[in-house]
């Protein structure tokens, strides 16, 4: 073929045409980031009692009598009624030496106080319950220990002074770990005193005895300045228009139990209030349970010998760290929550204590004060990148984009066996029905 300028022309021409086709094959379509970040909501955990209501069935009688039983033994300092005096309930019938309840009352106050004042010096010294001076220190380490990096790209920086800088950020991460550690070791040991603080004030009551029910004394079983054991009989009181029901209880709900208590009784669509005048101390032959009795206000129309449905308290947890039952997941029987800790979903096993539909008192795993996250999602899992909901964000996501299978086992339709099983073993599964 003979080249003359018209064909040196097409040629080029042509060589123009395939590189511009051949570039343009390489061009590459740039697909938007899909954002993995899990949107959810938090509650701070909190402490607070929980207690739960069981039911049983209860026997009817005309006894119509209170026997009011002393808790505690010691020295009967003051007898504020006597035999024929008419009372209310509430009224006190006599009063123990409280000498060494009160003592312990306030052995228990003085450590809660103490326990405050060692957290709020804490706080104090580390800037405030988030810590932001060490969060500073720890910001600075790691821009030195990233510009470090930088300078040893470009030869301006040893690798000694890398290595340093590295050292450096360890040691604040550490610190920031450890003050958190603090923080949290004194949230607990402020609500272990406050534990502490419940348990005298409710053994200082039992120094004062208080009827029960309304009616008149019908025995009183102490004198003044005398010695009267645990266990007594101190005071009968009567009532013509109350009624007993005697119901029986396991030993762990009996140790709940207190005299007094309310109790509620349900028969025909009709609803009576009464309290508890007598706990069992000895298991019944028959039963194989502690009986326990509950006087019943304005029951003339029931019939002795009925049966009839008993509500009252049968499990308390008083200053209980509280989280939703929402927010607690199962999986192969161990208990475990999300935590939301710098930007990140922080799984934390748990120990479960009593529980009921709306909420569960955590007894190991989590401290006042922790950010528990309530929303469920197929990507929610431990490291997970979170933000919380209403939070503004640029990222671009995908509503479409398909679930992580490897979540399926922390959700709670998939975790249902497993969550019956280990609710079975907590205090709250032993609640009677």
């Amino acid at each position: 073929m003979e080249y003359t300028p018209m064909n040196r022309k097409l040629s080029a021409l042509l060589c123009c045409a395939l590189v511009l086709a051949l570039s343009g094959c390489q061009e590459q379509v740039e697909e938007p980031v899909l954002d993995s970040t899990v949107t959810v909501e938090t509650t701070s955990v909190q402490t607070g009692d929980l207690s739960t209501q069981s039911t049983y069935i209860g026997t009817i009688s005309a006894e119509g009598t209170a026997s009011v039983v002393a808790m505690v033994s010691g020295n009967v300092e003051q007898v504020a009624v006597s035999v024929g005096d008419t009372v209310t309930a509430g009224d006190l019938l006599c009063r123990f030496d409280d000498e060494s309840a009160r003592l312990s009352l306030q052995n228990a106050q003085a450590a809660a106080n103490s326990a405050q004042e060692s957290y709020n010096s804490a706080v104090s010294n580390y800037g405030g319950t988030d810590l932001p001076l060490l969060q500073e220190q720890l910001r600075l380490a790691q821009d030195n220990y990233d510009d470090t990096l930088a300078l040893l790209e470009i030869g301006a920086a040893s690798q000694a002074e890398v290595d340093q800088a590295h050292q450096s950020l360890l040691s604040a991460q550490a610190g920031l770990e450890a003050a958190r550690a603090s923080l949290n070791s004194a949230q607990a040991g402020i609500q272990s005193a406050q534990v502490g603080v419940e348990s005298a004030q409710y053994q200082l009551s039992l120094y004062n005895l208080t009827a029960p029910i309304s009616g008149v004394v019908e025995a009183v079983n102490v004198t003044e300045n005398n010695f009267a054991a645990s266990g007594t009989a101190a005071f009968v009181i009567s009532n013509g228009s109350n009624k007993t029901v005697t119901f029986y209880v396991t030993d762990s709900v009996r140790q709940t139990l207190t005299p007094g208590q309310a109790v509620t009784v349900n028969y025909n669509s009709q609803t009576y209030e009464g309290a508890i005048t007598e706990i069992g101390g000895v298991v019944d032959a028959q039963v194989g349970q502690f009986q326990v009795k509950a006087v019943i206000d304005g029951a003339q129309d029931l019939p002795d010998g009925l049966s009839v449905e008993l509500t009252t308290t049968s499990h308390r947890a008083n200053g209980a760290v509280l989280v939703p039952s929402d927010a607690m997941f199962f999986e192969d029987g161990v208990a475990y929550v999300y935590l939301l800790q710098d930007g990140k979903a922080v799984r934390s096993d748990v120990t479960i204590g009593l529980y009921t539909a709306d909420e569960i008192a955590v007894t190991d795993g989590l401290t006042p004060g922790d950010q528990v996250i309530t929303t469920w999602s197929a990507s929610l899992r431990d490291g997970a990148d979170v933000r919380l909901a209403g939070a503004e964000t640029d990222a671009p996501t995908d509503s479409s984009a398909p679930a992580d299978d490897s979540s399926a086992a922390d959700s709670p339709a998939a975790s249902s066996q497993s969550s019956s099983a280990a609710s079975s073993e907590t205090a709250g599964g032993e609640a009677e029905g």
